[in-house]
This record gives C-alpha cells, sequence and structure tokens, in this order.
C-alpha cells in the first residue's frame, strides 16, 4: 500500500510539472518586449471625447486630470475636429505638465508648461492666458503628430513623426511663448521624434515610448477610435536635441 501511494504522489508531481512548464518557458520566450497587453487599452471612443471626459464631466466631476489642457484648447481655438479625424498620435498634457509647483520658488518648475516657458515680459505664466492665444494653439498643434505610433510599430531608433503645426513655427524660439528650459534648437521643420526605448530606465518604466530624446510617455498606447492616446506629466519641448 505505501508503494502504491508513492506511485501515486510521483505521478501527481510530474503531472503538475508537465503542466506548469509549458507555461514557464512561454513566459521566458517573452520576456523582451512584446505588444501583448494584459489590461484593454481600447477607450471606445475619440480622443477628443475621452479628454473631454476627463476634464469636465458630471457624472465624475472629481476626474480632470486633463483640465489645464482642455482649457487651453478652448482658450487657444483650435478646431476641435482636430482632435476626432482619424490616423493620428495625440500627446495629452495632464494637469502636472501644464502646471506644478516648486515648493522651494513658490511659483511654477521648470518641469512644466508654465514654468517652462516664460510671457513676452520674460516671467513665469499663471495662466493660458499669459501667453497669446496663437501661441498656445500652435503648441497643441505641435502635440498631435500625423499617423499612428505605439509599442506596435515603433522601432528603437527615432522615428521622425510629422506633426499638425506648419513648418516654420519653431524656427526661431517665440518671443511670446519663450521656452528657457531646456535650452531651445531650432526646428524649422516642427517635426518630433519617437521611438520606443530598448531599456527599462527605473522599476516603474518598462521600455517606454520617448519624445524628442528627452521625455517619456508616463500612459502610452491608449487606442482611441481614431487614433492613439499618449499621456505626459512634464512639459515636452519642441526643441530638437538632433
Amino acid at each position: 500500500m505505501k508503494k502504491i501511494k508513492n506511485i501515486l504522489a510521483a505521478t501527481v508531481i510530474i503531472m503538475t510539472v508537465a503542466i506548469i512548464a509549458p507555461g514557464c518557458l512561454k513566459m521566458q520566450q517573452n520576456f523582451k518586449r512584446n505588444t501583448t497587453d494584459t489590461l484593454d487599452a481600447n477607450l471606445n471612443m475619440t480622443a477628443w471625447a475621452y479628454l473631454k471626459s476627463r476634464a469636465y464631466n458630471n457624472h465624475t466631476p472629481n476626474d480632470t486630470l486633463f483640465r489645464r489642457m482642455y482649457d487651453a484648447i478652448i482658450y487657444s481655438g483650435i478646431d476641435t475636429n482636430e482632435y476626432i479625424k482619424p490616423n493620428r498620435t495625440f500627446i495629452f498634457l495632464n494637469n502636472g505638465a501644464v502646471y506644478t509647483l516648486d515648493k522651494t520658488t513658490k511659483v511654477a518648475a521648470t518641469s512644466c508648461v508654465w514654468g517652462a516657458v516664460f510671457t513676452s515680459a520674460g516671467k513665469i505664466a499663471k495662466s493660458w492666458k499669459d501667453y497669446p492665444a496663437a501661441d498656445v494653439k500652435n503648441y497643441l498643434q505641435y502635440l498631435i503628430l500625423d499617423g499612428v505610433y505605439s509599442h506596435y510599430n515603433l522601432p528603437v531608433n527615432d522615428v521622425t513623426a510629422k506633426t499638425l503645426l506648419a513648418p516654420g513655427a519653431y524656427s526661431a524660439n517665440p518671443v511670446n511663448f519663450n521656452i528657457r528650459t531646456p535650452l531651445f534648437i531650432s526646428n524649422p521643420q516642427s517635426i518630433m521624434y519617437i521611438k520606443v526605448l530598448n531599456a527599462s530606465p527605473s522599476n516603474t518604466s518598462d521600455y517606454p515610448i520617448q519624445l524628442n530624446q528627452a521625455y517619456n510617455v508616463n500612459t502610452s498606447d491608449l487606442l482611441a477610435t481614431n487614433g492613439v492616446v499618449d499621456v505626459v506629466t512634464t512639459f515636452i519641448s519642441p526643441s530638437l536635441n538632433l
């Protein structure tokens, strides 16, 4: 009887290993970056509808993640249909990317738009209205890429993406939207570089999408019905490092 029990126990162990082992092998084979998501990234709405739903929403009034970007869109006068048109990549600024308080200086931090971009008077902005609406519109147009870019199709080398902004707008540092951080470098074609980092720069950032060789996307590959939405938490400068 004891011998039979030992045989049965051994059989259970072998069967368990046979079931688990293929899963382990599969995990090892898929360790490198792939296009498999564990969560459903489909927004089931346009980029514009998603932005509005997380800016001013009567159903969830505490969800105001994109309120400051929404305010910029309304103030600038940009055609909101640009956020409905298909085959685009949309860079969304969360509230912190627009304004974050520097606790030391007690003014907007240089990591956010209002702290990184001076007004015509050479001052730190306190609202979008400190800049001309036309300059805010130009910046918003720069944050819309022609084409869909995501982990599904981006290489680890920079891709030159055309933005909605017309060439020439950033040939020189705008006087009334003066980019002071980082040092402005001319971008006469109004292009943006985009790629996937072939590394994990931190425990919380696994192979992120990177913009203009300097800015990592915090939340990427949100699939709108008309393209892809990427969310950033810092100012994305139109300056080019190449």
